[in-house]
């Protein structure tokens, strides 16, 4: 388990996030180190600029300046503390007068100088933070002046700096990989609550379900995507097995039948005319139940999606029209009065496969025909629904009552009045997973006599 939990995204995120943290330091710390060292030299030269000027006016307002400055070095030098004022006066021959280091090469401009290149005077105690002086020389009447300091202050707030990034640092590195190791075990524990859910329902447990929490996170957002999942999953074994106990109820009827009816002919028939028709008759059962199964391949594939890169812009003004005047005569012939279409303002596109959705209105329109037993009114509308297109399939035949509306859709599933007519019950089947497959929504309601089939579209 702790090896899962090292290996773990959020333990891994945590890593990521206390390495960008370091970098992030590491960045500000050095920005800051230069700002703050260039700005602390630049006090440190100011103050020895301002010594150094102090002295050569010395030389400049007096007659025997060169002298005075000589005993001012002096004066200066014997006080002077180990990393602090750097004196060093010379000739014009580079001879040493004055100062507390006996020697020093001159040079143009600023420079650090390593104490162990300082020929120091005197006995002097250790340096403090120090390793280095800063300073210039600068040419006067009679010679030249060195003036400088140690870089004590400057040391001092680097170590400062380094030591509170190392601190901060350790301590962000400490945080990350806490958190992250709590982060981790937190959601190893749910994932471990997803897996032991999905192998009970590998082993059959359809009805388990991820529990959620109430933080509303991304690992929720996965459960609640695992759940319909498995909500979807649980209905289609449902339906499959509802599937298996209709096909075997449904099948059962006409091969019992063909099977009464050959032996029949079998045991009694005297004549070539007599097994003919006990033929004709057993193939025409056997078409039917090829029909059948025909139909469920259809639903099955229908289902499974495998139809939607076919998908495009579908004018349902257009589909419904044509189909319309093609089943015209059909209920014609059956007493039915079947309407022009009626469209309201609003959007008649939606996007899908032409040939199911022609497949889908033809079965609603001959269902209605097939089943309004007395001349009936039958009329097809587009309406518009929150901006939506839906299409509404009208009858005032016997309907279909509440209770069994839900159940229509059922595969081989037909009510108790129309099992006379002819079908396989798959007819809504079909137009169930056509709705589906399109993102639509079919809902069944009262029409006062009759029904009323409506298809909600998504818009476009």
């Amino acid at each position: 388990m702790r090896h899962r939990h090292t290996r773990g995204t959020a333990f891994r995120l945590a890593a990521l996030v206390a390495v960008i943290i370091t970098l992030v330091n590491s960045v500000i710390f050095s920005a800051l180190y230069y700002s703050l060292s260039a700005q602390l030299t630049a006090h440190l030269r100011a103050h020895i600029d301002e010594v150094r000027k102090t002295l050569v006016d010395v030389v400049g307002n007096e007659k025997d300046g060169f002298q005075e400055l000589s005993t001012m070095i002096d004066s200066h030098a014997r006080v002077a503390k180990s990393d602090e004022d750097i004196y060093l006066l010379t000739d014009e021959t580079g001879k040493y007068i004055a100062g507390n280091v006996a020697s020093l090469k001159p040079f143009e401009g600023w420079r650090a100088i390593p104490w162990k290149d300082l020929n120091l005077l005197g006995d002097w105690s250790p340096h403090r933070a120090s390793d280095a002086v800063i300073g210039r020389w600068t040419p006067i009447k009679g010679g030249h002046l060195f003036v400088g300091d140690g870089n004590g202050d400057i040391r001092d707030a680097q170590r400062l700096q380094l030591n509170g990034l190392l601190w901060g640092i350790a301590l962000s590195v400490i945080c990350a990989i806490c958190g992250g190791w709590f982060l981790g075990i937190r959601a190893q524990r749910r994932i471990g609550q997803m897996e032991e859910v999905l192998n009970a329902v590998a082993g059959g447990a359809l009805d388990r379900r991820v529990p959620r929490g109430t933080a509303s996170d991304d690992i929720d957002h996965v459960a609640a995507l695992i759940n319909a999942a498995l909500d979807r999953l649980q209905r289609l074994f449902e339906n499959l097995r509802q599937l298996s106990v209709d096909i075997a109820h449904d099948l059962r009827t006409p091969i019992s039948r063909m099977r009464q009816r050959l032996e029949r002919v079998r045991s009694g028939a005297d004549s070539i005319e007599a097994y003919r028709e006990a033929a004709d008759a057993s193939i025409a059962e056997i078409d039917n139940i090829a029909e059948t199964f025909d139909a469920l391949m259809r639903i099955s594939e229908i289902e499974a999606g495998a139809r939607k890169n076919r998908f495009a812009n579908v004018d349902l003004k257009i589909l419904l029209t044509n189909i319309i005047d093609a089943v015209e005569a059909v209920a014609e012939e059956r007493g039915h009065r079947l309407k022009p279409l009626r469209a309201a303002e609003g959007p008649s596109i939606v996007y899908g496969d032409r040939r199911l959705l022609n497949q889908l209105f033809v079965n609603l329109i001959e269902n209605a025909i097939v089943h309004c037993q007395d001349p009936a009114d039958i009329s097809v509308e587009i309406a518009s629904v929150n901006g939506a297109p839906a299409v509404r399939v009208r009858d005032t035949g016997p309907g279909i009552p509440a209770d069994e509306r839900e159940r229509v859709f059922r595969r081989l599933y037909r009510l108790e009045k129309s099992r006379t007519t002819a079908g396989n019950g798959l007819g809504l089947s079909l137009v169930a997973a056509i709705v589906d497959l399109h993102g639509a929504r079919v809902t069944l309601s009262d029409n006062e006599p009759g029904l009323i089939v409506e298809i909600s579209f998504p818009s476009v």
